[in-house]
């Protein structure tokens, strides 16, 4: 190592020569855990003279390298100009600087750098070298990024109930700190993901849309987030290259068509909240930062993920408590209404029949007529009564089945014939009847109720037209009804809110068509229950509805119609 300087001995070391302290110090610098480097201040640019084997780990240059040059080779695009600054002020001041700068190894990796500058003089007092001690401290600051980076995302959290707004700004601040990509995927109440937020860096938005739409996501993908969502637990692959997945495969060709760049580890961590699975948050490293994910990685996501699911959870236990007011007042106010009208019938008519017989004077006619507007209106509010409670079993799963083996088939053509017996109802009912075996293990009485609502509904919403069309067929171990009408159909995009309870189709309201928006929610219920499904399907408005329906069959009973398919004609 080169002398800085003449060496003053103090008395304990006056037995040694200078020679061996020579020898000491030059062990010293090359032992040293902290990296050396000196420059010599007499030369222009302050070229570095000399650097310990601790600072060709640290930067990975090797020391032929470096000699001659300034130590601003260390510098990157993302060191801070301002610590920049600061050295140059020392330096130009002649003084000690301590300073953390964010800089460069040889193989374009970032590290932090705390350096500690310090003057070298000569016994007339003139600068002749400066000594840098560079110490690593990337851990540190990591740990300190990743800390302040928690903190700040909990408070977004904590800042409002909007969560998707949150994992937004939460995507944002990730990138680039604690990786190149980070995806945010929840689980939607269909099974299926959507990607509520994402960043990637150094593409803008529309860039950023484009990427995105190729990363798709596929539910038996063997990596991401279609792995967390199903297993419920994280992935860690710190090297993409040593993984042999089809869909990763996929994902770097999207990402190299779009960026140039190609990945090189990803992590992907689950979302849970009360034991229930709410989607993925995913992050990548990309050859463009040349990081890597590994276990430390993997406990900041699987932090961040615990704070998300929850600021998530409560968010949605939020609006679902609004949501039951909502419902609740909803319910007090249609019911209310819907219950007026018999309360009032029968109010109305008993009051009659009271001044009629102080009187004396009933005729049988009106008394009659009295009686059966009673007698009707005292069904309605049974029926109503019924829903109501129907709906709280059905909210509570509560409602208990006692099934049998029925026909399908003889039962929807019992329950026409009932419905048409019973009612003053004038549309012609058709039903066909396609082979196949019927036979179903279900609950009578609730299949009753749903294939006569579905009737009532057709009828109600048809005022205009008098058919009604039954389909029924088996397909795959499956019995598939289908109840058309022709009536006042349903406005676009309302198809799905009219199985909500008291939700109905906004026409409804427009054609003055009465009704408290129980009657799908049910049928809705008693289906699912059965291990069907139930929905609806419209052209529009005024181009009527249809309603299909599947239950599962039995599979134990003897084919109906085997050969061909039976039409059946009901009313007028």
């Amino acid at each position: 190592m080169t002398s800085l300087d003449h060496t003053v001995l103090p008395d304990d070391l006056t037995a040694l020569s200078v020679a061996s302290l020579l020898r000491l110090r030059e062990r010293a610098f090359q032992s040293a855990g902290s990296g050396i480097v000196v420059t010599d201040a007499c030369e222009p640019d302050n070229p570095i003279i000399d650097v310990n084997p601790a600072f060709e780990r640290i930067t990975g240059h090797s020391r032929a390298s470096v000699l001659g040059q300034n130590c601003r080779l260390l510098q990157s695009g993302r060191t801070d100009p301002t610590a920049v600054s600061e050295i140059s002020a020392g330096l130009r001041a002649q003084r000690k600087v301590t300073v953390a700068i964010l800089n460069q190894r040889r193989d374009g990796t970032p590290f932090w750098n705390e350096l500690l500058i310090a003057p070298v003089f000569a016994p007339g007092g003139q600068l002749t070298h400066f000594v840098g001690i560079q110490t690593d401290i990337t851990a540190r600051k990591m740990a300190e990024e990743r800390t302040m980076f928690l903190a700040q995302v909990s408070n977004q959290f904590g800042m409002s109930l909007d969560f998707r707004s949150a994992l937004t700004s939460a995507a944002q601040m990730a990138v680039p700190l604690i990786a190149d990509i980070f995806l945010v995927d929840l689980l939607g109440r269909d099974g299926h993901t959507e990607r509520v937020a994402a960043s990637v860096s150094g593409l803008d938005y529309g860039q950023r849309v484009e990427f995105l739409s190729g990363l798709t996501i596929r539910p038996d993908d063997r990596h991401g987030p279609a792995v967390a969502v199903r297993t419920g637990q994280p992935q860690l692959v710190s090297s993409v290259a040593d993984a042999a997945f089809p869909s990763l495969a996929r994902d770097n060709d999207a990402l190299r068509h779009r960026t140039g760049s190609s990945l090189l580890s990803y992590l992907t961590v689950p979302l849970i909240a009360r034991r229930r699975i709410l989607g993925a948050l995913t992050i990548a490293t990309t050859t463009d930062s040349g990081r890597t994910l590994h276990r430390d990685d993997l406990h900041l996501m699987e932090e961040l993920a615990r704070r998300a699911a929850m600021a998530i959870d409560n968010a949605m236990l939020y609006r679902e408590a609004k949501q039951a007011v909502r419902d609740r007042d909803q319910f007090l106010s249609i019911a209310a209404h819907e219950l007026r009208t018999p309360v009032s019938s029968i109010k109305g008519y008993a009051q009659m029949l009271l001044r009629a017989q102080g009187k004396g004077d009933i005729p049988a006619e009106r008394l009659k007529r009295s009686l059966e507007t009673i007698n009707s209106s005292s069904d309605r509010l049974t029926l109503l009564t019924s829903d109501l409670l129907d709906v709280s079993r059905i909210r509570l799963g509560q409602l208990p089945l006692r099934r049998t083996r029925i026909d399908f088939a003889s039962k929807v053509s019992s329950v026409i014939q009932q419905y048409q017996d019973a009612t003053t109802d004038t549309h012609r009912v058709d039903l066909t009847v396609g082979p196949g075996d019927y036979t179903i293990r279900a609950d009578t009485d609730r299949i009753d109720q749903i294939l006569t609502n579905l009737l009532e509904n057709a009828a109600k919403y048809s005022p205009d037209d008098d058919r009604i069309v039954l389909n029924l067929r088996v397909e795959d171990r499956q019995i598939r009804l289908s109840v058309q009408d022709f009536g006042i159909g349903l406005p676009r995009g309302g198809a799905k809110g009219i199985f909500e309870p008291f939700e109905r189709a906004s026409n409804a309201l427009s054609h003055g068509l009465p009704g408290l928006g129980l009657g799908l929610y049910i049928c809705r219920g008693l289906i699912e229950r059965h291990g069907g499904e139930i929905w609806a399907e419209s052209a529009g408005e005024d181009e009527g509805t249809t309603f299909f329906v599947t239950i599962p069959t039995d599979g134990h009973g003897s084919d109906l119609n085997a050969d061909q398919a039976t039409l059946l004609h009901f009313g007028c």
